[in-house]
C-alpha cells in the first residue's frame, strides 16, 4: 500500500512547568516532533451528555516509525489539537505507525 506522507503534523507533549509557584499550575507544551502524515477523517458520532450534544471527530493519522510516541501525548493538525486514543505499530514492522485520536473541544 502506497502511503501519502503529505501533511505536517506536530506531537505535542504537556509538562509541568518547573517555574509554577504551586505544582500543576502551569503547564508547558513542546512539540517533540513534526512528522510528515498520510491523514484520514473517520466516521464521527454525535451523542447527548449531561443536556448537551457532544460530537466526537476521530482522525487516523498514519505516520513513519520512530519511537517515543504515547498515548498522553496529543496531535496538532491544522491548528486543531487531538488526543492520542493509541499508537500502533503497523504488522510489527517499524516501518509506520498509526495513531488514532479524537479532537480537543
Amino acid at each position: 500500500m502506497a502511503y501519502h506522507f503529505n501533511n505536517r503534523i506536530e506531537i505535542i507533549e504537556e509538562r509541568e512547568d518547573p517555574d509554577a509557584f504551586m505544582p500543576g499550575e502551569g503547564m508547558i507544551s513542546t512539540v517533540i516532533a513534526k512528522p510528515w502524515a498520510e491523514v484520514k477523517t473517520l466516521k464521527g458520532s454525535e451523542y447527548a451528555d449531561a443536556g448537551f450534544t457532544i460530537n466526537e471527530e476521530p482522525m487516523r493519522f498514519i505516520i513513519r516509525y520512530r519511537k517515543g510516541i504515547e498515548t498522553y501525548h496529543h496531535v496538532r493538525y491544522k491548528g486543531e489539537n487531538y488526543n492520542i486514543q493509541s499508537v500502533t505499530n503497523d504488522n510489527g514492522l517499524n516501518q509506520t505507525l498509526t495513531i488514532f485520536a479524537k479532537k480537543i473541544k
